[in-house]
C-alpha cells in the first residue's frame, strides 16, 4: 500500500475513534440515569421550610455587638427570616427537619413540590441531636420518605442530596460518601452533641440544611445538617445526621417533644499523644475519665478517676465523641459493659444506664447544673465556676433573649452562684413578674443581661 492509501485509510478511521473517545461510557449513562430516577422518586416528599421569628429584648448593645444574631439592642423588635429543608415522614403530614432550622420561629411555613404550602407546628426539638419534627394537616395523604439503614453505607459510595439551597428549590447534587463517624464537628455545646457524621462532598450550601442525603437506591441514609467553609459556601466538605440516628430520635421526639438520653455520671477527655505516652498506652486507644459523678452508674460500677475507656460494649472508643454517639444508641436501662484501662490493668465494668433528668420548665426555662474543673475542661469553658446552662426551653423569656445550653451563669441579681443550692435560693427568691440581672459568660465574654419577666 501506498503513503497515500495508508494516509487516507488512517483519516478515514479518526472519526470512528473520536466518536468511540468521546461517547459517554455506559456505566455512565447509566448513573446518571439512576441519579435521575432518585430526583424523581424523592421530588413528593422533599420540602421548603421557611419561618419567621420575632425577637423582643432588653439586652444591651454592646452584648448584641459582640454576638450579633443571638442577641439584639436594648429595647428593639426585629423580625429573623429563614430558609430550610425537611422530607416528608408520615402521610398524615409529620415532617423532619433539622432543629436549627425551627429554633425559636414564632411561624413556620412548609411548601410541597405542588407549590401547596401548609403552617405547621413543632412536635418536638431536640438541639443536641439537631433533630426536629412539626406537623403540617394536609388535604390529602401525602407521600412519605424512604429510609434506609446508615449502618450499610460504605465510603466512596454515591450520595444525591436534595434540598433548597439559597431558596432554589428541589436542587439535587451528587457526590460520594467521604468519610463515615466524623465527630467535634460542630464543638461540644448546644447544637449536634451527639455528633456522628456522614461527610459527603455532594454540594451542600445555606438553605440544605433539613433536606435528606440519599444513596443511589433513593433511600435516605442521611439528614443534610452542616458543612465545613471558610466562605459561607460549598468547598465539598458536608456532614449529615446518619439516619440510623434519626429513627432512634424520632419517637421520642413526637411522644416526648425532645431525645431521651441515657447518662452514666462521668467525663472524659480525649487523649494526645503526649498524654498517651505519659499514661503508657502503647498504641491502645481511648478516653481519660476526668471525674465521675457520686451515687450514679459509672460510682456504683466501680469507675474511677484516672481510667481510661478502650471500648464500650466491645466496640472501640477512640474520643469523647465517640462515647457521646454509643450512648445515644442506647435506651436507658439499657446494659453497658465498659472496657478499662486502670494503670496497665485491664478491667470490664457492668452498668446500666440511667435517664437523663426529663426537661422542666426551671426558673425561666433554664436547666443548669453547677460548674467544676472537670466540667470545664470536658466542655471547653473558659471558667469552672457558676452554673452551666444545659438546657432553655422554648418559647420561655431565657430563649427569646438568646441563651444557649453552654454559656455559664456566674450572677443572679449581682450575687455569685457557684451551687444547685445557691441556684435555687437565688432563683425561688424572685417573683415571676420581677425582672432579673444574669451575669453570663460565653466563650472569653461576659456581660450583664436583663432577663424580662415572662410575659
Amino acid at each position: 500500500m501506498t503513503t497515500a492509501l495508508r494516509l487516507f485509510a488512517a483519516l478515514s478511521l479518526l472519526p470512528h475513534f473520536l466518536s468511540a473517545a468521546l461517547a459517554p461510557s455506559a456505566a455512565a449513562v447509566r448513573a446518571a440515569e439512576d441519579f435521575s430516577k432518585v430526583a424523581e422518586l424523592a421530588d413528593p416528599w422533599v420540602v421548603n421550610i421557611s419561618t419567621t421569628q420575632i425577637v423582643r429584648s432588653r439586652v444591651p448593645q454592646f452584648w448584641s455587638d459582640l454576638y450579633d444574631q443571638n442577641f439584639m439592642s436594648q429595647g428593639r423588635e426585629t423580625t429573623r427570616q429563614s430558609l430550610g429543608s425537611g422530607f416528608i415522614l408520615s402521610a398524615g403530614g409529620q415532617v423532619l427537619t433539622n432543629a436549627h432550622v425551627v429554633a425559636g420561629a414564632d411561624e413556620i411555613k412548609v411548601r410541597l413540590v405542588s407549590g401547596d404550602e401548609y403552617s405547621a407546628t413543632v412536635l418536638g426539638e431536640d438541639e443536641n441531636v439537631d433533630l426536629a419534627v412539626i406537623q403540617i394537616q394536609p388535604k390529602a395523604p401525602l407521600t412519605p420518605a424512604i429510609l434506609g439503614d446508615s449502618s450499610k453505607v460504605k465510603v466512596g459510595e454515591w450520595a444525591i442530596a436534595i434540598g433548597n439551597p439559597f431558596g432554589f428549590d428541589h436542587s439535587v447534587t451528587v457526590g460520594v460518601i467521604s468519610a463515615k463517624e466524623r465527630g467535634n464537628v460542630l464543638g461540644e455545646q448546644g447544637r449536634g452533641r451527639y455528633q456522628n457524621f456522614l461527610q459527603t462532598d455532594a454540594s451542600i450550601n445555606h438553605g440544605n440544611s433539613g433536606g435528606p442525603l440519599c444513596n443511589i437506591q433513593g433511600e435516605v441514609i442521611g439528614i443534610n445538617t452542616a458543612i465545613s467553609t471558610p466562605n459561607e459556601g460549598s468547598i465539598g466538605i458536608g456532614f449529615a445526621i446518619p439516619i440510623n440516628m434519626v429513627k432512634r430520635a424520632i419517637p421520642d421526639l413526637v411522644k416526648s417533644g425532645h431525645v431521651i438520653t441515657p447518662r452514666l455520671g462521668f467525663f472524659t477527655q480525649d487523649i494526645d499523644a503526649r498524654l498517651a505516652a505519659a499514661l503508657k498506652l502503647g498504641g491502645k486507644k481511648g478516653v481519660l475519665v476526668t471525674d465521675v459523678i457520686t451515687g450514679q452508674s459509672a460510682d456504683k460500677a466501680g469507675l474511677k478517676r484516672g481510667d481510661v475507656i478502650s471500648a464500650m460494649n466491645g466496640r472501640p472508643v477512640a474520643g469523647s465523641a465517640d462515647v457521646k454517639s454509643r450512648l445515644f444508641e442506647l435506651r436507658p436501662g439499657d446494659p453497658l459493659q465498659l472496657s478499662v484501662l486502670r494503670k496497665g490493668q485491664a478491667l470490664s465494668l457492668s452498668l446500666a444506664t440511667q435517664a437523663s433528668p426529663e426537661e422542666g420548665q426551671g426558673w425561666h426555662g433554664i436547666e443548669a447544673e453547677a460548674n467544676s474543673n472537670e466540667k470545664a475542661r470536658s466542655l471547653g469553658l473558659a471558667i469552672s465556676r457558676g452554673m452551666v446552662v444545659t438546657r432553655v426551653a422554648k418559647g420561655t423569656s431565657a430563649e427569646k433573649i438568646g441563651l444557649n445550653a453552654g454559656d455559664v451563669i456566674v450572677e443572679v441579681n449581682q450575687r455569685r452562684v457557684d451551687s444547685k443550692a445557691q441556684w435555687l435560693k437565688l432563683t425561688g427568691e424572685i417573683e415571676e413578674d420581677q425582672d432579673a440581672i444574669i451575669l453570663i459568660v460565653r466563650g472569653q465574654q461576659s456581660a450583664y443581661v436583663v432577663l424580662p419577666a415572662e410575659e
